[in-house]
């Protein structure tokens, strides 16, 4: 077993991601998600990265609002300020970018590629003591 801190994203990230259009609408996307039993789908065109769908956003944007996820598309509801990690970053750096930005996903990147994704929660499954990082103030934007 590797010493904690050679730990990389590529070691441990799901590698087959889940990924929809822009024109998907937004029930089909929950239906593909929760088939796969993934919280989050990736929104690419041509393999680029555009945006990201979240269980979060599906329920805030739409259910919250009591609009019709057929007519919604995740074009709308799609967060495109993507954060991404590169496959051979530490997951313990991983970690900090995910607790700073305040997010749970984090698709992998390699050379403009989406290699794959890698969740908060795989992360604190895999290193448990994580969780204090989570936890700590000094870590947190104000």
């Amino acid at each position: 077993m590797k010493p904690e801190q050679d730990y990389r994203v590529a070691d441990f990230m799901t590698r087959d991601v889940l990924k929809v259009t822009l024109e998907t609408t937004a029930k089909n996307c929950a239906e593909v998600m929760a088939a796969e039993h993934v919280s989050s789908a990736l929104v690419t065109e041509n393999n680029a990265l555009l945006g990201i769908v979240t269980e979060k956003d599906l329920s805030r944007k739409i259910v919250a609002k009591g609009l019709d996820p057929n007519k919604i598309r995740v074009k709308d509801i799609m967060a495109t300020d993507v954060v991404t990690v590169g496959p051979e970053v530490s997951l313990y750096d991983a970690m900090l970018k995910l607790n700073k930005k305040k997010i749970k996903h984090l698709p992998v990147v390699n050379d403009g590629v989406i290699v794959g994704i890698i969740t908060t929660m795989e992360i604190l499954r895999l290193q448990p003591s994580y969780m204090e990082l989570l936890a700590s103030p000094t870590n947190r934007e104000s």
